[in-house]
């Protein structure tokens, strides 16, 4: 029986980086794998009897010494295990693994492209210098660096050429970077769901000939959903009629700035949705104008539902998207203005034969297939 031990913050069903933990780790246990998982935040139980999941301690000292100390934690227990013939497979802050995904990108070019969550130079150049002087960002850059530049390392997994190109831009890996993009649930996302679309526009009062943008987030501020508003200011003031639904945040603050901008009776604030592929549906473009996103699943969920998509280009996943066939890219998110321009192509475009490209596109990642990728890269250890 091969044996395989996982290192990670948390292991739980809920969250991106969680869930891929959490999946791949029963994924190879039903393959027969006898698998551990390190954690020191265990929120959701092993369900198979060769799954077995192990909390450690870790003081809570603040998270650059509590990552130091998991890293450190993980080195030695990593050593160990590699000893007794485990495959060591690292998905956060830890440095010596077999395998490491990096599901996030580098941490000094995410703190370059998170300055641009505020509006203002001064706001940018305050976050910056926040930011550097915080011990958690020499810590974590410590780590990456540790962890990409490892002689023991045999295979960084990257999600996006967008995460690679950081990678070799920031260090210099001896490991093979294998690209491995996320997948899609494509019975969920689905284009024939379309009555969940136009039940959700039902429940809004928009009429199915109104022209709908869609987006989704957990993070407005880091997904740009400040210059998305800027946007469909500059829109509504060239009299173009257009609607906007979005998912993922209600908040006072932003339906105050939602106000300020005259959007009321344009833009829809839905808060968290649990069926998010009805927004998707309901909206003719989805419009993600992310400061920041590693791999994108949102874009590739909208592309399943067979949704063509404005796309950041620093969505990750917007590599995925032809210019003009199956969407638009947007080069700079924190200019609204290039903003308006792409939704106004899309309000020209033939949405409905875009769509047909995206859901094609998509349909390339299910997501029963990505372990399997995962699982091959195991074997070659």
């Amino acid at each position: 029986m091969k044996k395989v031990a996982i290192f990670y913050k948390t292991f739980s069903t809920f969250g991106g980086q969680e869930k891929v933990v959490y999946n791949f780790s029963h994924f190879l246990a039903q393959k027969g794998y006898w698998v551990e998982v390190y954690a020191y935040k265990v929120k959701s139980p092993s369900k198979l009897p060769n799954l077995i999941v192990r909390k450690v301690l870790v003081p809570n000292l603040g998270r650059a010494f509590r990552n130091l100390f998991f890293s450190l934690l993980s080195y030695l227990v990593a050593k160990k295990l590699k000893e007794e013939g485990f495959i060591t497979l690292g998905f956060g802050k830890t440095f010596y693994q077999d395998i490491f995904r990096a599901g996030g990108g580098v941490h000094k070019y995410y703190v370059e492209r998170a300055k641009y969550k505020y509006e203002s130079s001064v706001g940018r150049a305050l976050y910056t210098l926040k930011k550097k002087l915080l011990p958690s960002y020499w810590v974590t850059s410590f780590i990456e660096k540790l962890t990409f530049e490892s002689p023991n390392l045999k295979a960084i997994i990257v999600p996006t050429n967008f995460v690679k190109d950081q990678i070799l831009t920031f260090y210099s890996p001896k490991a093979d970077l294998v690209l491995i993009r996320n997948g899609v649930n494509l019975l969920r996302f689905s284009p024939e769901k379309r009555y969940l679309g136009d039940k959700l526009r039902e429940e809004l009062g928009i009429s199915k000939s109104e022209f709908v943008f869609s987006y989704v987030s957990s993070n407005f501020e880091l997904k740009g959903f400040q210059y998305l508003l800027k946007a469909c200011q500059i829109l509504k003031e060239r009299g173009i009629n257009f609607k906007l639904i979005a998912a993922g945040d209600s908040s006072k603050r932003w339906m105050e700035k939602l106000k300020g901008r005259g959007l009321e009776g344009r833009v829809y604030l839905l808060g968290k949705v649990s069926n998010v592929e009805s927004v998707y549906l309901a909206s003719n473009f989805f419009v993600y104008p992310t400061l920041f996103d590693a791999s994108s699943n949102a874009v590739l969920e909208a592309m399943a539902c067979g949704i063509p998509v404005i796309a950041s280009k620093y969505s990750g996943t917007g590599e995925l998207i032809t210019e003009g066939v199956s969407g638009f890219l947007i080069s700079s998110p924190e200019n609204p203005e290039e903003i308006a321009l792409k939704m106004e192509l899309a309000l020209k475009s033939s949405f409905r034969e875009m769509g047909l490209a995206t859901r094609k596109e998509a349909e390339k990642y299910p997501e029963e297939k990505v372990f399997d990728e995962y699982e091959k890269v195991l074997r070659s250890i």
